[in-house]
C-alpha cells in the first residue's frame, strides 16, 4: 500500500529550506519559479511515493530558487549545447550548496538517488559507466549519486573534477561549461580519426558520426588527450565570485533583478539543433533524467492559493447602537403612516413582545435546568477520586486486610467556558420563513442569557449605503480571495443590558412580522385588519432590506471577530452557528498583481486559503469550485484555525423536489430513506457536511413556537388525563425549538 504525500508538510519543508518567511505553492508547473515581488515560491506537484524522493527534488527546486539567478538562463538561451552542460554542472554546484547548508537532507539524496537509479531513471541500464559515457555524464552521475559511484576517473578526469568542486557562482559554471564543451569537442574529433571510431560504443549514444556544427571552429591538431593548457586557466580576479556564491544568489536579494517577472529556474537538456544543422552534444544521463521526471510531475493536480483580506470592520459592522437608533428614526420619520398610527403599533407591538417573551419564559427555565443537569451529569462522568490522607473512621475496621482506609475526595473537572456566535441569513429567499426563524433565534438568545453565556449574533446583508464599496470593506493585497461588499447587523450581545437587549429583540420581532403579514397576508388580513394595531407595520430601512446572501463574507470577518471574542472573555468552547435556507454568494474569484495593478483572477483548480502560515483545504471533489466549496473551506479555517464547534441549520422549506433530493438522495438511497424517516418524525435530520461539526436539515414549515393551551384542564378530570396533556404540552413545546434543543446538547 502506496502512502499518499502530505504537499502541506512539503510546503513548510520548503519554507525551512528557504530560510524566510515566504508563501510556498505547489501547482501544476513542471519548474520552480520564485515570484520575487509577491515572496511567492511555486514548486511542481510530484506524483511520487517515496518521501527519500519528494524532499530531494523540493531541496533541490528550492535551491536553484536560493542560489540560480533569477536571470541567469536568459545569457545563454541561444546555445544550446552550452545549456546541457550548465544545467549538469549548475545541478552539481546548488545540490552541494544545500546539502552543506542543510546536512538532513544528505540521506534524502542519497537514498533518492538509488530510488531512481534502481529505476533507470538516468537511462543507464545494461550500460558500463566507465566506458560508454563522455565525462559529462561521468561528472552528472558521480556528483548526483554523492560521488558514491565507482568511476576510473583519469589524471585528466579528475582535474576537471576539482574544477566542479571549486564552482561558487552561476558565472564559474558558465565559464567552466565553455572550457568543459570546448574540450570535449576536440575529444570527439580526435576519436573520429581513430580506425575503429565507426565501432565505439560512444557512436552509438551520442550519435557522434554526425557531422558537428562547423561554426564551433573546434582546434582538431592537438596532439594527446590531455587538457590543453588553456582550457583550465585560473579565473582572473575580477572573473571570481565571492565566498557566497553569485551576487543575485539568495531568495532575500533576489528583488535587484526583474522583480516583476517569475523566472524559471531549472533548464531542459537540449539535444538536436533547431537549425538543422547537425546533432549537439549534449549529457545523455541528463537527458534521461528529465524525460524521466516528466513522468513524476502530477498535471492533473491544480491549485488556487488565497488568502483572506484584512477587513475594514469599522465600514463592515452595524453596531447594535445603531441598528435600534436607525429603527428608532425610521419609526419616527417614515411617511406612510400617520404618527398615532406608529405610536398605536409601537403600543401594541411592546405589548405582544412582552407576551411572546413571557409564553415562552417557562419552557426557556425548564430547558435552563435540563442543561444545568446535563453539564453536571457530564461533569460527574469524568470526575475522578484521589486520597486524602486523613483515616476514614468508618473503614479502620478492615486494617487489619486492608491499605485502603483513607477518606477519598472526589474531583470534579473545571467546567469549561462556553460562547456562542451565531449568523443569521438576512437575504430575499428567507422572506417566508423569517418569522418562525427569529422566534427559535430570540429563544436561544433568551436561554444563553439565563446562563450567562457570553454570545454575539449578527444577520449578514448585501443591501447597504453606496457609500461602502468592496475597496471600503477590505484591504485588498496581491492571492486574497475576490469577495463582495456587505454589512454585518449585530442584532443581540450578552454585553447589552436587559432592556437594551429586550429592545433591539423587540425591533427584530417587527421585521420578522413583517415578512410574516406579508407572505400570509389573507390570513392576517381576516384576522387583523379591524381589530389590531398590527397593520401599521412599517416594516424597516432600506439598508435592512433583504438581499442576496453574502455568507463567505461574513465568514472571513469572523476569522477577526472569533479570535478577539475568545481573548476577550476567556472562551474555551465556542459554538459557531449558521443559520441559511441556501448556498453562498460565489466567490468572484483572487485578486493577482500586474502590469494594471490587482485584478480579479479566476479560481482554475482546488481551493487552498493560506492562514498564518498554514493551508486549508477541502475534501470533497464535487464542489471545489462552487460557493458550497469556498463557504466549507473557510469554515475549515475557522475551526482549526480558532477551535471553534460549527453547527449549520439548513432550513427546507419544500419537503418534495430537488432541495429533498439533495439532502436524502432518491427514493431507493438506503442512508436517505433513513434520514427521511428521522426528518418526519423530529422535524429534524442531521446530515454529514464538509466544514461543519454537524448539519442539520429542518422542516422550515414546522418551525412554529409551540407553547400548548392548558386551559381546558379542570378539576374534574382524572389525574392520568391532566398528567397526558401536560406531558404532551411540554414534548410539543421542547420538540418546536429545534435551534435551542440542539444548542444544549453540544454545549452541555
Amino acid at each position: 500500500m502506496t502512502t499518499q504525500i502530505n504537499i502541506d508538510t512539503k510546503s513548510q519543508l520548503a519554507k525551512l529550506i528557504a530560510t524566510e518567511n515566504i508563501q510556498v505553492q505547489h501547482n501544476k508547473v513542471k519548474t520552480a519559479s520564485f515570484d520575487t515581488v509577491n515572496r511567492i515560491l511555486t514548486l511542481p506537484v510530484f506524483k511520487v511515493q517515496s518521501g527519500d524522493v519528494y524532499d530531494m527534488l523540493i531541496a533541490h527546486e528550492c535551491s536553484h530558487a536560493l542560489y540560480t539567478p533569477t536571470d541567469g538562463w536568459k545569457k545563454i538561451s541561444s546555445d544550446d549545447e552550452l545549456r546541457a552542460y550548465v544545467n549538469v554542472l549548475e545541478d552539481c554546484r546548488i545540490d552541494k550548496k544545500i546539502q552543506k547548508k542543510y546536512p538532513g537532507v544528505v540521506k534524502n539524496y542519497i537514498n533518492g538517488f538509488d530510488i531512481m537509479m534502481k529505476q533507470n531513471f538516468f537511462g543507464l541500464k545494461d550500460r558500463d559507466i566507465n566506458k560508454d559515457l563522455m565525462l559529462i555524464d561521468k561528472i552528472n552521475m558521480y556528483y548526483k549519486s554523492s560521488k558514491r559511484l565507482s568511476f576510473n576517473f583519469t589524471n585528466s578526469d579528475k582535474l576537471w573534477l576539482k574544477e566542479v568542486d571549486k564552482l561558487k557562482s552561476f558565472n564559474d559554471v558558465v565559464k567552466l561549461a565553455k572550457k568543459l564543451l570546448n574540450w570535449q569537442k576536440k575529444e570527439v574529433e580526435k576519436m573520429k580519426k581513430l580506425p575503429d571510431f565507426d565501432n565505439h560504443i560512444l557512436v552509438e549514444n551520442y550519435n557522434l558520426d554526425d557531422k558537428l556544427d562547423s561554426e564551433n571552429n573546434v582546434n582538431t591538431k592537438s596532439g594527446d588527450s590531455n587538457i590543453d593548457s588553456d582550457d583550465l586557466d585560473s579565473l582572473s580576479a575580477d572573473e571570481k565570485s565571492d565566498e557566497d556564491g553569485n551576487s543575485n544568489s539568495s531568495v532575500e536579494d533576489s528583488n535587484s533583478n526583474d522583480e516583476n517577472k517569475e523566472t524559471n529556474t531549472t533548464a531542459p537538456a537540449i539535444t538536436t539543433d533547431s537549425d538543422g544543422g547537425g546533432q549537439k552534444l549534449t549529457a545523455i544521463t541528463d537527458k534521461s533524467y528529465e524525460q524521466s521526471k516528466e513522468k513524476l510531475y502530477d498535471v492533473t493536480q491544480e491549485f488556487s492559493y488565497m488568502t483572506l483580506p484584512d477587513v475594514n470592520l469599522e465600514n463592515v459592522l452595524i453596531s447594535n447602537k445603531k441598528f435600534v437608533s436607525d429603527m428608532k428614526n425610521y419609526f419616527a420619520s417614515q411617511k406612510y403612516y400617520s404618527k398615532e398610527e406608529i405610536r398605536d403599533y409601537v403600543r401594541w407591538l411592546k405589548n405582544d413582545f412582552k407576551k411572546f417573551k413571557s409564553d415562552n419564559k417557562k419552557t426557556i427555565m425548564y430547558l435552563v435546568k435540563e442543561f444545568e443537569m446535563k453539564k453536571a451529569a457530564t461533569s460527574y462522568k469524568r470526575a475522578t477520586q484521589d486520597k486524602t490522607g486523613v483515616i476514614d473512621p468508618l473503614k479502620l475496621k478492615n486494617y487489619k486486610f486492608s491499605d485502603d482506609i483513607f477518606k477519598r475526595l472526589t474531583i470534579l473537572p473545571n467546567a469549561k467556558n462556553h460562547g456562542m456566535m451565531m449568523l443569521l441569513d438576512w437575504s430575499g429567499s428567507m422572506c417566508d420563513v423569517l418569522e418562525k426563524t427569529i422566534h427559535q433565534l430570540i429563544q436561544l438568545v433568551y436561554f444563553c442569557q439565563k446562563v450567562q453565556i457570553p454570545f454575539e449574533v449578527y444577520a449578514f446583508t448585501s443591501e447597504h449605503n453606496i457609500e461602502t464599496p468592496v475597496k471600503k470593506c477590505y484591504n485588498i493585497k496581491h492571492g486574497d480571495i475576490g469577495l463582495d461588499s456587505f454589512r454585518l447587523i449585530n442584532i443581540a450581545s450578552h454585553k447589552l443590558k436587559k432592556t437594551e437587549l429586550d429592545e433591539s429583540l423587540m425591533y427584530l420581532y417587527s421585521m420578522g412580522l413583517y415578512y410574516g403579514n406579508r407572505y400570509v397576508r389573507s390570513n392576517w388580513y381576516t384576522e387583523h385588519h379591524f381589530n389590531s394595531a398590527k397593520r401599521y407595520n412599517p416594516g424597516m430601512p432600506e439598508i435592512y432590506n433583504l438581499g442576496n446572501t453574502p455568507l463567505n463574507e461574513a465568514l472571513v470577518v469572523c476569522n477577526k471577530l472569533v479570535p478577539m471574542f475568545k481573548n476577550k472573555y476567556q472562551i474555551e468552547k465556542l459554538t459557531f452557528i449558521t443559520l441559511t435556507d441556501g448556498a453562498a454568494n460565489y466567490a468572484r474569484g483572487h485578486y493577482k498583481n500586474t502590469e494594471e495593478g490587482l485584478e480579479l483572477k479566476s479560481i482554475n483548480g482546488k481551493p487552498i486559503i493560506q492562514v498564518n502560515k498554514k493551508n486549508y483545504t477541502i475534501k470533497q471533489d464535487s464542489y471545489y469550485y462552487g460557493s458550497e466549496g469556498i463557504t466549507s473551506l473557510l469554515l475549515n479555517v475557522l475551526r482549526k484555525q480558532y477551535g471553534v464547534t460549527t453547527i449549520g441549520f439548513y432550513l427546507m422549506k419544500k419537503i418534495r423536489g430537488w432541495e429533498s433530493e439533495r439532502f436524502f438522495g432518491n427514493r431507493y438511497d438506503k442512508e436517505g430513506i433513513k434520514l427521511r424517516k428521522q426528518f418526519t418524525k423530529d422535524k429534524v435530520a442531521i446530515k454529514p457536511k464538509e466544514g461543519y461539526n454537524e448539519y442539520y436539515i429542518v422542516n422550515a414549515k414546522d418551525m412554529n413556537v409551540e407553547n400548548a393551551d392548558l386551559s381546558s384542564v379542570n378539576g374534574d378530570m382524572k389525574a392520568g388525563k391532566i398528567k397526558q396533556l401536560f406531558s404532551k404540552s411540554m414534548s410539543g413545546r421542547i420538540r418546536s425549538r429545534v435551534l435551542l434543543n440542539k444548542f444544549i446538547e453540544k454545549v452541555a
